[in-house]
């Protein structure tokens, strides 16, 4: 991070907006990468409610900020705040990163590219693969259609009430036309049997609930850790704690295993690139935040 006295007229900025942020890592993060690569730029985050997004977003816009990161809950809000949307963005309806680009604003959506390339940065094909997803929300939305763009054939997800998620089925729907050879099921998450068939048949798992989460640690989605093929790759979302009891099932299992650090990291790593055009040293920042984790 800049110190103050290295703070001047010249210097730029890229923000963080959403609630809450106390726990955000992404100053942590961009500072870091600001400060390697030697920018003249600082990051700043801003508590910003669901009604103060629009506002916070122009007021930041006509501060000439090079890069705007939205977080929950204004996502959403976000859409009116720009002039056009990358492809990822389009099917989700949602964005978390606004960039300039000759006097318009572009919206992405980094969060599927960003999950993905933390799996491909493990060496896994991602093509024609069968993927398991558990949860059905906003996340699964952002990874799901990013899987379909990444040419992923076979997707099962899992969701408690399969009757109640309209969105991820109205996004199915529109993948299913833009994508005819692709195979989306939807599956409920009382039924072990169906369950037990999609985890074991999976070759990527991925876990996107807060289930886990602290300061509920103990929690897993996952019934029966047997059911787990040892080939299977498994992913969780959640980051604090790092190590979440679904990655200690899939550890015991011997499964190859992604962390919510990883998925964080390589979405920054995105927005990082689409605001300075500098690639960030993806392997400093994951062993920064591991140790502030």
């Amino acid at each position: 991070m800049k110190y103050i006295r290295d703070i001047s007229a010249t210097t730029g900025f890229a923000t963080v907006i959403g609630s809450p942020l106390s726990h955000s890592k992404s100053p942590l993060i961009y500072n870091t990468s600001f400060e390697l690569d030697k920018l003249n730029l600082v990051y700043l985050a801003f508590e910003t409610s669901e009604d103060e997004t629009i506002d916070r977003i122009q007021a930041l816009k006509s501060l000439n900020a090079v890069g705007i990161n939205v977080t929950m809950p204004g996502k959403y809000q976000a859409l009116q705040c720009v002039d056009e949307l990358d492809q990822a963005a389009q099917y989700v309806q949602a964005i978390n990163m606004l960039i300039p680009n000759n006097g318009r604003w572009i919206g992405f959506n980094t969060d599927g590219k960003g999950f993905w390339n933390a799996v491909q940065q493990q060496d896994v094909l991602l093509k024609n693969q069968t993927v398991t997803i558990f949860g059905s929300g906003n996340t699964t939305r952002i990874i799901l259609a990013q899987a379909a763009l990444e040419g992923i054939k076979h997707i099962n997800i899992i969701a408690r009430n399969i009757y109640r998620p309209l969105a991820i089925k109205n996004i199915i729907t529109s993948l299913k036309e833009d994508f005819p050879n692709i195979i989306i099921n939807l599956i409920d998450s009382a039924v072990s049997s169906e369950v037990k068939i999609a985890v074991t048949n999976a070759d990527i798992l991925v876990q996107t609930t807060s289930v886990g989460m602290s300061p509920n640690t103990m929690q897993t989605v996952l019934e029966n850790e047997t059911w787990l093929n040892p080939n299977t790759v498994v992913c969780d979302i959640v980051y604090e704690p790092l190590m979440t009891q679904f990655i200690q099932q899939a550890q015991r299992r011997g499964c190859k295993v992604i962390t919510g650090i990883d998925m964080l990291v390589h979405q920054a790593a995105l927005n990082y690139t689409l605001m300075t055009g500098y690639q960030m040293n993806i392997e400093t920042i994951q062993n920064l935040i591991k140790r502030h984790s």
